[in-house]
C-alpha cells in the first residue's frame, strides 16, 4: 500500500492501491458487459425510459465520461473527452451535458456504440497502466491547473472511480428498468 493513501473517512471506500483500483474496475466492467449480454440487440437500441434514452444511450454516455477521464489524467480538457462544447461544459449543467453526449451519439449504430466503449475502456486502462497509485492520489488541479473549479482536494482517483467502476454500477438499474 502506498504511502499517501487516503485516510480520512470520506475517503475510506477508495481503493487502497493500484490492484485494487483496477480489480474494482474488472469487476464492475465484466458485471455490466455479462448483463448487457443478456439483452438483445432490439432490447438495446428499441425501448426507451422516461427520458427517452435507449441502453446504447446509456453505453455511449459511459464511454463519453470514462473517455474524459482519459483526457484528464493526459492533462487535455475534460469537455474535449466528452465530446461536448466547452462551452456547455464550463456551464456544470450535468443534464445539459448528458443531453449533448446523447445528440452527438444518437445516430450511431449499436456496432458503433459498443466499439466505443470497448475502445474507450482499452484507452482508460492503457493510461491507469503507465500511472502510479500515487500519481491517482493527486488532486484534479495537478491534471488540470486551470480548471481549479473542479478541485476539491480529493485524489483524482475519486473520479476516476466515479467515472468508470461506480457509473457503471450506478447506469445498469436504470439500463435494467428499460428491458423490464
Amino acid at each position: 500500500m502506498s504511502q499517501n493513501a487516503p485516510q480520512n473517512d470520506e475517503l475510506s471506500d477508495l481503493p487502497r492501491d493500484k490492484a485494487e483500483v483496477l480489480a474494482r474496475i474488472a469487476a464492475s466492467h465484466a458485471t455490466l458487459q455479462a448483463t448487457l449480454g443478456q439483452w438483445t440487440d432490439a432490447q438495446l437500441t428499441g425501448p426507451t425510459d422516461a427520458q427517452g434514452w435507449t441502453i446504447k444511450d446509456h453505453l455511449t454516455h459511459l464511454a463519453a465520461w470514462e473517455r474524459s477521464m482519459v483526457s484528464l489524467l493526459h492533462g487535455r480538457p475534460r469537455h474535449e473527452g466528452l465530446g461536448v462544447p466547452e462551452a456547455v461544459y464550463q456551464r456544470d449543467e450535468i443534464d445539459e451535458i448528458n443531453a449533448a453526449i446523447r445528440e452527438r451519439h444518437k445516430d450511431c449504430s449499436l456496432a458503433e456504440a459498443r466499439e466505443l466503449f470497448a475502445d474507450t475502456h482499452r484507452q482508460m486502462l492503457t493510461t491507469l497502466d503507465a500511472r502510479t497509485y500515487d500519481d491517482l492520489l493527486k488532486p484534479y488541479s495537478h491534471y488540470l491547473p486551470d480548471e481549479p473549479g473542479d478541485d476539491n482536494g480529493s485524489p483524482v482517483l475519486d473520479k476516476v472511480m466515479g467515472n468508470t467502476a461506480e457509473h457503471y454500477a450506478e447506469h445498469l438499474p436504470w439500463m435494467a428498468a428499460i428491458v423490464g
